[in-house]
C-alpha cells in the first residue's frame, strides 16, 4: 500500500509541470492545463491523508510501510503547498481581470485588439454579475489617475520609457491622440495581458497632464492580482 501511495505521490507532484508544459507547448488549451492542476491538487490531497492514516496504523507492526507513508506525505506536501498557495490568494482578490485607473472612462485599446485573437477575454470594462468599478475600487482603492506636473509630450516620452524598462513589449505608439498600447508575457505560464496607457492635459490645471492606465488578462477570470501590480508599478516608477 505504501509503495503504491508513494508512486501517486510522485504523479502528483508531476501533475503541474505537466499543466504548464503541455499548455506552454500548444498541447491543450489553459482550461485543460487548470483542470490537471485541480486533478493534481485532489490526488495530492488523497495521498496525504492516507498516508497519515496508514502511517499511524502500521507505525509499530510494519516500520518499513509506516517510512513508506511517510515519504508519500513528504511528496504530495510539494504540489499541495504550491497550489494551495495559489488557491489562498485567489481567495483573497476578486475574481476579475480587467483594471483600470478611469472606471468612469477607460482608456479603449485599438491596437493590440488584432493580436488578441478568437477565444479570449472581453475588452469591454464589466462583469456579468456586479459592478465592476465598485469590486475594482473596494479591492485596490491605489489605483488611481496619475496627475503629473508636466507637459503631455513629457508625460508621454516618461510612460514610454517606464513601459520599455518594466519589459512591457510596445504594440502602439500613439503620439498624436496621446495612446500608447503594449503587451507583457508572463514569465512561467506565457500568459499576454494588454496594457493600454492614455495621457491628455487636466482639464482643470492646464498645465498639469494625467495619465490613465488600463490592464486587462487576455485568458482566465481571475487574474490573482497580476493587473492591479502591473499597474501600481507603474504609478511608483512614474511618481519616483
Amino acid at each position: 500500500m505504501s509503495r503504491l501511495l508513494k508512486w501517486l505521490a510522485v504523479l502528483s507532484a508531476l501533475g503541474f509541470p505537466l499543466a504548464l508544459i503541455g499548455f506552454r507547448v500548444g498541447l491543450y488549451e489553459f482550461g485543460t492545463g487548470f483542470r490537471i492542476l485541480n486533478y493534481t491538487f485532489y490526488l495530492a490531497a488523497a495521498v496525504f491523508l492516507a498516508g497519515i492514516v496508514l502511517f499511524f496504523i502500521h507505525r509499530k507492526a510494519k516500520p518499513d510501510s509506516s517510512r513508506g507513508a511517510i515519504i508519500a506525505v513528504v511528496i504530495s506536501l510539494v504540489p499541495i503547498l504550491g497550489l494551495g498557495s495559489q488557491v489562498f490568494v485567489a481567495r483573497t482578490v476578486p475574481a476579475i481581470h480587467n483594471i483600470s485607473t478611469d472606471t468612469v472612462n477607460p482608456p479603449q485599446f485599438n491596437a493590440v485588439v488584432a493580436l488578441r485573437g478568437e477565444g479570449t477575454n472581453p475588452l469591454e470594462y464589466k462583469i456579468e454579475n456586479g459592478d465592476l468599478a465598485e469590486v475594482q475600487k473596494n479591492a485596490y482603492p491605489d489605483i488611481k489617475t496619475i496627475t503629473a506636473n508636466a507637459s503631455v509630450q513629457d508625460a508621454f516620452d516618461k510612460a514610454v520609457n517606464i513601459a520599455e524598462d518594466l519589459g512591457w513589449d510596445i504594440v502602439s505608439k500613439d503620439q498624436s491622440n496621446g495612446i500608447i498600447e503594449a503587451t507583457q508575457t508572463t514569465t512561467l505560464w506565457q500568459f499576454k495581458d494588454d496594457i493600454v496607457i492614455r495621457i491628455r492635459a487636466n482639464a482643470q490645471t492646464p498645465d498639469s497632464t494625467d495619465i490613465d492606465l488600463r490592464s486587462v488578462s487576455r485568458i482566465g477570470r481571475s487574474d490573482l492580482g497580476a493587473n492591479a501590480r502591473r499597474i501600481q508599478h507603474f504609478i511608483d516608477q512614474f511618481n519616483s
